[in-house]
């Protein structure tokens, strides 16, 4: 890409998505051209970056409507949550920044006043992850839980735009942490159905052959897998595959 490797070509999306997350997840164009002005890339290539954009739910000189895409228990769940935040009294942008100087000046008093100032920050960025196997429900009290956390790491920041700018990356990092984790843990047990329909098919077949029960070590032979893996397998399933002879 014209001197851009692939691990500065990532960063530079990830700077992107980090501005986008302090300005209602809006870019402009112009701000999206300057990101990889000087690596001069091709019509292809700048597509490429607006599709990502778009995978990311990133508007370009327009807002997404998140809205719109959040259907069923998540709808039900986003209007009763935003009916609770309604209850909160409204902050404004100036009396927000007094509370962010606050908070990183060690005052204490103003912890939960900040918080409730960034709640409605919090859904917003969650609506950008819904649909990705995670209930927003569970986006929204994960990230919550990350501005709580981040209540104490505000004094390392030099200003309040900084410290606003961290809480908005610190929130998504902890979303998109869930949503890998649960997709990791799908797809282990994804990994863990294959396998067990796999012994369960040979062995079943193997013992259709031989018209007997067969053992784990034949039908690990079958299958490729170890012995201890059938073994593994078998339990995980209850000792349920009836043509295997557990004790041979």
């Amino acid at each position: 890409m014209n001197g851009l490797n692939e691990a500065t070509f990532t960063r530079l999306l990830v700077e992107l998505k980090e501005t986008a997350a302090v300005q209602d997840n809006i870019l402009t164009t112009e701000q999206v051209e300057e990101q990889f002005e000087e690596y001069q890339l091709n019509e292809e290539q700048m597509a490429l970056v607006y599709e990502y954009l778009k995978g990311a739910k990133i508007g370009v000189d327009e807002p997404v409507d998140y809205d719109a895409m959040i259907q069923g228990e998540d709808r039900k769940y986003l209007d009763m949550y935003l009916e609770e935040l309604s209850k909160l009294p409204p902050v404004s942008d100036g009396k927000k920044e007094a509370l962010l100087l606050s908070a990183m000046s060690g005052d204490l008093s103003v912890r939960n006043e900040l918080t409730e100032a960034f709640l409605p920050q919090v859904v917003d960025i969650a609506k950008i992850y819904a649909g990705q196997g995670v209930l927003l429900e569970d986006l929204i009290g994960e990230g919550n839980v990350a501005l709580a956390v981040l209540m104490d790491m505000l004094g390392s920041q030099d200003s309040a735009k900084e410290a606003e700018e961290m809480i908005a990356q610190m929130i998504m990092e902890a979303m998109e942490n869930l949503i890998y984790e649960n997709q990791t843990e799908n797809e282990g047990v994804s990994e863990w159905a294959e396998k067990a329909n796999l012994v369960m098919e040979k062995a079943n077949a193997l013992a259709d052959d031989l018209l007997r029960k067969v053992t784990m070590e034949e039908v690990s032979k079958e299958t490729g897998m170890s012995v201890e893996e059938i073994a593994e397998v078998l339990q995980a399933t209850g000792w349920k595959i009836e043509v295997i002879d557990e004790n041979k």
